[in-house]
């Protein structure tokens, strides 16, 4: 297992962290508006001198209809130049049954940044849709979860797609939603694409806060994926709307760092 810090935890940035997790869409628009390969060099240099050797890309530093090979040769560079290296790209492929062309966008850009996994939440309705382009584009998709209140309704979205579509757990809207993230770790263990580490202060609401710092069991989580041998990717995710989260986010990488090097195999 290594780490990886999710750009998106930089989605107050262009807000200068003046905003809330209820306004994402304005917040979001502000940094695609905004954006630039200058900002996006200054963004890598961040996460670089936090000691991150990998990144999972937000769509929002990468947003598909201003996608070109251009544009992504030079995020690609921009990576290359820090020593980082796109584990995934976290979008939303939208709904593929009535808005195909949005999800097709999505996969096309994926794979012109050379990477081969998507976080996005899906419905199960959409999954045969999604499934097809994961087969066309050689890309595989964890589902996230946000609104499901229990696993099984990650596992019932996967059904019989699971070589391309898998889980993408996330363990702080686990914890908003009141379920155990380890449990939904063990749970989902034959299923798991990717986890997206993330912490909340409370259940019922999802304010992110530095990971071990809040109601999520971090070092159970830790345990059940070293335990079920997880070999992926844990995302550090804080998507603080109100100060700069990259601090926090750095003290979650090393705690995830340190209980990976401490905790052995129970079984």
């Amino acid at each position: 297992m290594q780490t990886a810090f999710h750009t998106a935890n930089f989605f107050a940035r262009a807000s200068n962290y003046q905003t809330s997790i209820d306004d994402w869409g304005a917040a979001e628009r502000r940094i695609i508006e905004n954006f630039s390969l200058m900002e996006f060099r200054r963004i890598c240099e961040d996460i670089y001198q936090a000691g991150f050797k990998n990144i999972e890309l937000w769509m929002g530093h990468a947003f598909p209809k201003h996608m070109t090979s251009y544009w992504a040769d030079e995020l690609k560079d921009i990576l290359k130049e820090h020593d980082l290296t796109a584990i995934s790209y976290s979008c939303s492929l939208g709904d593929p049954i009535h808005f195909p062309h949005w999800t097709r966008l999505c996969f096309e850009t994926s794979k012109m940044l050379g990477i081969d996994l998507i976080t996005s939440g899906i419905s199960k309705e959409a999954a045969p849709y999604v499934y097809e382009l994961c087969k066309e584009f050689d890309i595989r998709v964890a589902v996230e979860n946000h609104p499901e209140k229990h696993p099984d309704e990650i596992r019932q979205i996967i059904g019989e797609y699971g070589d391309y579509i898998g889980a993408g757990v996330d363990t702080g809207w686990f914890g908003t939603q009141g379920f155990p993230a380890e449990e939904a770790l063990s749970y989902l263990k034959n299923h798991l694409f990717h986890v997206h580490l993330k912490d909340v202060d409370a259940s019922g609401r999802h304010y992110t806060v530095e990971p071990g710092k809040g109601i999520v069991d971090i070092e159970a989580c830790i345990s059940v994926l070293k335990d079920i041998g997880y070999s992926g990717f844990l995302s550090i995710e804080n998507e603080a709307a109100d100060r700069n989260p990259l601090k926090e986010c750095e003290n979650g990488r090393i705690l995830a760092e340190n209980l990976l090097s401490s905790h052995t195999h129970s079984s």
